[in-house]
């Protein structure tokens, strides 16, 4: 990565100006105000009392000072108070952490520089004039027109297209050419795990020529229209929004979670526009005209964490927990659709982005005003009957308890009358989606430090803005609306219902451009390895700059234009020649580009835990293809079933996928971290998953020599034939543990787990 990466979005400044001083022209607005923002507003700007009588926030006043007289001497930083404070550690008092050594020598290179603005300040500081000026951010700003650039007619050869015009372009200003095109095996394992997260197999096998660019094409949109294309995406997305198949049993349930996956894996394979795909996550439930199965997309929302709420407690304890949960959708939504952290917010204004605690409430009391609830997925009249009939149950069930002796007259009857309702009541074992309804939730006082809860169906609340994130002190009452910065006028009020389809508007619409940039990233993420914004869920000023600006919008404003088509965007990214290029690079690739953040060479990665182990199945033939459905026990050695349909537990993450870095669905994961441990080792030796792949495989027949065995080993597993050296190795192996020169299926056997294991299957080139 970029220097930017190991110091922040600071490290860019001054690293740029590093022996030439004001190389870089520094403006307060741009770059010392946000380092004040962060560390010094709360006693010198937001305060009732301010500190000392020193208010930072414009530099008219910096120079008229506080108490101890002006606090900045433009164009002499030696005679400049707050510069001296701050390299003597003096500020922030009480050892807090302040600026750091980079940013305190930027805040004097700004004050020998005269302590320039970029613009004339006005009388007196307001949020107002802050989010205003905050909205030239280079994430928030509009998407430019789609236009390609110009490249040297002698690369236009390479290039197959506009994403390669940027590639080259970056790689021209750091003297790098980019690698020629991946062998034909490589190429097609690549794509393949790219849009199916699965092998080339059988059908698939690699073809022993080089594809040339038409076939090529072909293969690409034979893949995209496969149904694995929506298995291998939707597990992206659902890393965003914390998918769970099973809860603790003192939490909201998430029996039927995997109405909610099935319903991600359709969306990819028919290519729902991705504003439609926002909306409908959101808002399903406000958007007419949409069958009842489109209700699935709730379970963004419906299956949000919960947290215990023991009514034996105080009102004022039970109502922080309900805060608690509303502060994690609020951070799960808008770090997933806008790259922000909104809930940094809740307490103070948020320390870095243009966010304030009323932009915060605003967004709370949307959430507040949807609640967690199950729904059928039917047509109303259908459901109106289910629905009456399910409470009817219900209320048999509550009678049955009562009854300890479950053999008397009277709980037989009961239990007929719950059958009788069950099995009389057409379509009622059909499914119901975990969803979320226009409905607001009242913590009220039940005598003595105890308290009920009251749900309002219908209802809708706006909320105070409450003090410090105190709920004992409210203050002045927000309406629901959207963020002030991604508002070009008034931000638009969010009060159809709850204001979820108003917020899902909004997130297309207003906030349309930073949407549109923030998926971009993650989409190339997952086709190149790495983001070209190294920080997917930060693109506010603390996250890293991109690599690739030009392009990341090119691609955000094509998405637009294409009409928030994934699919087309997808198969942009992998018919590039970019894409296609070798991972081996040139010397000067591996010297210059270490990381490849500049795309001079493809990047290699290793494969994530489903696709090694989907990889390993497809491999071995025991592949469950089937889609959709019911998760099943990823530890049991039979359950053959992507990893997709492996079922996640809430707060008890089944060990192979905690083994290799796989999120826990407690909340928002932007990426995995991927780690190297011994125990991942130890699963390959010894895990009866292994053990039960590695007999997949049958010992060849007729007679084949050891030699024979090994060279069809490699094409099965790896689609090539094995060097003179592996297959020397593996024949003497495969001898020495048969006893002889007839092979024995425990050898064979031994001899697969070990290429199972190998860096070659775990590895993408």
């Amino acid at each position: 990565m970029g220097p930017w990466c190991q110091t922040g979005w600071i490290g860019i400044v001054v690293t740029a100006m590093a022996g030439a001083a004001h190389a870089v022209e520094i403006h307060f607005e741009e770059s010392i105000r946000p380092l004040f923002q962060a560390h010094c507003f709360v006693c010198h700007g937001e305060a009732a009392d301010l500190a000392g009588k020193l208010d930072v926030r414009l530099v008219r006043h910096l120079q008229h000072g506080g108490d101890s007289g002006p606090a900045v001497v433009p164009g002499n930083r030696g005679k400049s108070p707050l510069y001296q404070k701050l390299q003597a550690g003096e500020m922030p008092p009480d050892g807090k952490r302040g600026l750091n050594a980079a940013e305190i020598e930027l805040v004097g290179q700004w004050i020998d520089a005269g302590a320039p603005t970029k613009r004339p300040e006005p009388a007196q500081f307001s949020e107002a004039m802050l989010i205003d000026e905050q909205r030239d951010f280079w994430s928030f700003r509009k998407l430019p027109p789609v236009q390609a650039i110009s490249i040297k007619p002698e690369q236009r050869e390479w290039a197959t297209g506009p994403i390669d015009t940027f590639i080259l372009h970056g790689l021209d200003r750091v003297g790098l050419q980019p690698t020629p095109r991946a062998p034909s095996r490589v190429l097609q394992r690549r794509v393949h795990f790219a849009l199916t997260g699965l092998p080339p197999v059988d059908n698939d096998a690699v073809a022993p020529n080089e594809l040339s660019s038409a076939e090529y094409v072909r293969l690409v949109d034979r893949l995209l229209a496969s149904p694995e294309f929506g298995e291998r995406w939707s597990r992206m997305w659902l890393d965003l929004v914390r998918y769970v198949d099973e809860t603790p049993n003192y939490l909201s349930s998430a029996e039927r979670a995997w109405l909610y996956r099935d319903w991600i894996i359709r969306a990819f394979n028919e290519d729902l526009p991705y504003s439609e795909f926002v909306r409908r996550q959101l808002a399903a439930d406000h958007i007419e005209g949409l069958p009842p199965s489109e209700f699935a997309a709730l379970g963004l929302l419906g299956l949000s964490p919960t947290f215990w709420k023991e009514l034996q407690l105080s009102p004022e304890v039970i109502s922080n927990i309900v805060a608690d949960e509303w502060d994690e959708r609020i951070d799960t939504v808008s770090r997933t659709f806008l790259g922000l952290s909104v809930a940094c917010a809740r307490c103070h204004h948020h320390k870095f982005d243009p966010i304030t605690a009323a932009d915060y409430y605003a967004l709370a009391g949307v959430i507040a005003s949807s609640q967690l609830t199950e729904r059928p997925m039917m047509e109303p009249v259908s459901a109106t009957v289910v629905q009456a009939a399910r409470k009817q149950v219900i209320a048999l069930q509550a009678d049955l308890a009562k009854f300890p002796q479950e053999t008397s007259a009277l709980a037989a009857i009961l239990r007929g009358q719950i059958e009788t309702v069950r099995f009389g009541t057409p379509r009622y074992e059909e499914p119901w989606a975990h969803v979320v309804e226009d409905s607001v939730l009242d913590v009220l006082p039940l005598g003595d430090d105890r308290t009920k809860l009251e749900y309002h169906p219908g209802k809708s609340r706006d909320l105070p803005v409450y003090r410090r994130g105190n709920l004992a002190d409210p203050g002045d009452i927000v309406p629901r609306r959207f963020l002030s910065v991604l508002s070009p006028g008034q931000p638009r009020l969010l009060q159809q219902g709850s204001g979820r389809i108003d917020l899902a508007n909004a997130l297309v619409m207003e906030a349309g451009p930073l949407t549109a940039r923030v998926i971009v990233n993650r989409i190339w993420a997952q086709v190149f390895g790495q983001g070209l914004v190294a920080t997917p869920s930060d693109f506010g000023r603390q996250g890293d700059r991109p690599t690739h600006p030009e392009l990341l919008d090119y691609l955000a404003a094509k998405l637009v234009e294409d009409g928030w088509s994934m699919k087309r965007l997808i198969r942009e990214m992998v018919l590039s020649a970019t894409f296609q290029q070798d991972s081996s690079g040139s010397a000067a690739s591996w010297e210059h580009d270490p990381v490849a953040q500049f795309l001079s060479r493809m990047p290699r990665r290793r494969l994530d835990i489903e696709q090694w182990r989907d990889n390993l199945l497809a491999l071995t033939g025991k592949l469950d293809r089937q889609l959709y459905g019911v998760a099943g026990p990823l530890d049991q050695p039979a359950y053959a079933r992507r990893t997709l349909y492996g079922r996640v537990v809430r707060e008890e993450l089944n060990t192979m996928l905690r083994l290799y870095d796989f999120p826990e669905a407690s909340g928002h994961c932007p990426n995995r971290a991927p780690t190297t441990t011994p125990l991942q080792q130890l699963f390959v030796l010894n895990s009866p998953q292994m053990l039960q792949w590695a007999a997949g495989l049958p010992l060849p027949t007729n007679n084949r020599s050891a030699e024979e065995c090994v060279n069809e080993a490699y094409r099965r597993l790896f689609q090539r034939a094995a060097t003179k050296l592996e297959r020397d190795h593996g024949a003497a192996f495969l001898k020495r543990v048969s006893g002889g020169e007839a092979l024995s299926q425990p050898a064979w056997e031994a001899y697969l787990q070990v290429l199972l294991g190998s860096n070659e299957l775990m590895f993408l080139d």
